[in-house]
């Protein structure tokens, strides 16, 4: 009978949810004192294989609900939410600026730039900006605007099909289209063997688009959509029979077209990567001095930093290369009949009548009869183009950024203090640790 007694004893336990280590009395309450029945809360304990809720961690205790019947913190997640998208909105919106600040807005200067390279017979060599000045002026009032936008469409139809020519043969060979920092030295070579290969296919499309961008439209009629591919595959098939006594044949082109898009490659990503690095140490050090060192920046400010560096290496791959384009640019275009238009006054045209056997041979002549500055001609039209895209990519910062703050106006930082619920849900009425502790030595006295 014992036995029966104590399975009775603890199947009412059972249903009271009371701990059997409690003392309880005939109204099926808890047997306690009086001040300790003050300080604890009025409803029933747990079973004692279920943790106290206030000894918990208060970083992994449960939330408890506000007012409103939500939690307190679903307004933070919403409003990191809003501020993670309004980052991505910005960057999105810089990268489509400086998309179309380097492929539309710097294309009159680049189409100014290789007419002053290519013309052997020019007084005015235009180092500095302000000697193209008048001459822009006077072309502009006898052609139009639309005279330094000639070529557009060719040049970014030879970078379309060379960004295509690099993912067909990424897809059809072991030569990966991207590498990263940690890439070993093999996958690096066949990297840079896949970008060769694609600038050396690409080289008769370049040729005939160079001559699109510097012909001149009074002295010209305007080439079609096609025509690039036309006179590309045109040359391409007179691979060692050029058309005429003077153009080069297409094999002679291949090596410094590929030598020139290589090094302007490896030192763009090269100073980039070394830009990059100090941007960020900057930051870094300039947030040290602030006092508070954010530990994941925004993808905002990612994506300023990355432009900012990308931008520095493509100007310092121009300027370092810019003698190399110039002598590459007029082996390009001999023997094509091309006329173009004369930049010393801006209302004269010129053939192109130029006879070199070679990369050496043409370098030698420029130094010989033009001197050391005549593999600069046209530099000032290139210092334009990186000014007018740096402003350009400074103000459409400016103006995301502080669209993007009026949307998602920036936080006070608070403190990181919990509510006093949340520390206390069980013993709102203690007022200190040591107060909870003799509570709960109690309850297990």
């Amino acid at each position: 009978m014992a036995g029966l007694d104590d399975y009775q004893f603890f199947s009412n336990l059972r249903e009271r949810d009371t701990p059997f280590w409690q003392k309880t009395y005939a109204g099926g309450g808890v047997d306690r004192p009086h001040h300790e029945a003050m300080m604890m809360p009025s409803e029933t304990y747990k079973r004692p294989t279920e943790f106290p809720q206030n000894l918990l961690n208060p970083a992994h205790a449960p939330h408890p609900p506000s007012a409103s019947g939500t939690k307190p913190y679903d307004a933070v997640d919403s409003s990191k939410g809003n501020d993670i998208q309004m980052e991505k909105y910005g960057e999105l919106s810089i990268n489509l600026v400086s998309l179309c600040a380097e492929n539309l807005l710097s294309h009159p200067f680049i189409v100014v730039r290789r007419q002053c390279q290519v013309n052997v017979s020019s007084q005015r060599y235009h180092l500095l900006p302000i000697t193209l000045v008048p001459a822009l002026i006077h072309m502009q009032g006898c052609q139009g605007v639309s005279a330094f936008w000639k070529g557009l469409g060719s040049v970014l139809t030879v970078r379309g099909v060379t960004l295509a020519l690099e993912d067909c043969l990424s897809k059809f060979t072991p030569w990966p289209k991207e590498i990263s920092p940690h890439s070993s030295p093999k996958t690096i070579g066949q990297h840079l063997l896949l970008k060769c290969s694609a600038l050396a296919l690409i080289t008769p499309f370049y040729s005939a688009s160079l001559v699109e961008t510097v012909q001149s439209e009074i002295a010209s009629e305007k080439p079609g959509v096609l025509d690039v591919f036309k006179e590309g595959l045109t040359r391409l098939l007179s691979f060692t029979q050029p058309q005429t006594g003077r153009m080069l044949p297409v094999w002679l082109l291949i090596l410094p077209t590929v030598t020139h898009g290589i090094l302007q490659y490896l030192i763009g990503n090269a100073v980039s990567t070394i830009t990059s690095h100090a941007l960020r140490r900057y930051q870094k050090q300039d947030q040290q001095k602030q006092g508070a060192v954010s530990k994941d920046s925004g993808s905002f400010l990612d994506a300023s930093v990355r432009l900012q560096s990308a931008f520095i290496g493509h100007l310092a791959s121009d300027v370092i290369l810019y003698p190399l384009e110039t002598i590459l640019h007029r082996l390009h275009m001999q023997g094509t009949r091309t006329i173009i238009d004369s930049l010393d006054v801006g209302y004269e045209v010129k053939p192109i009548l130029t006879r070199y056997e070679g990369f050496f041979d043409c370098l030698h002549t420029t130094i010989h009869e033009e001197g050391f500055f005549g593999l600069f001609k046209g530099f000032g039209a290139m210092c334009m183009q990186y000014a007018l895209h740096a402003a350009v990519l400074k103000f459409a910062q400016v103006i995301i950024r502080e669209v993007t703050f009026i949307l998602v106006p920036p936080k006070p930082k608070l403190k990181q203090q919990l509510p006093q619920d949340r520390l206390e849900p069980h013993t709102a009425s203690a007022q200190s640790l040591k107060e909870r502790e003799r509570v709960w030595r109690g309850v297990f006295e």
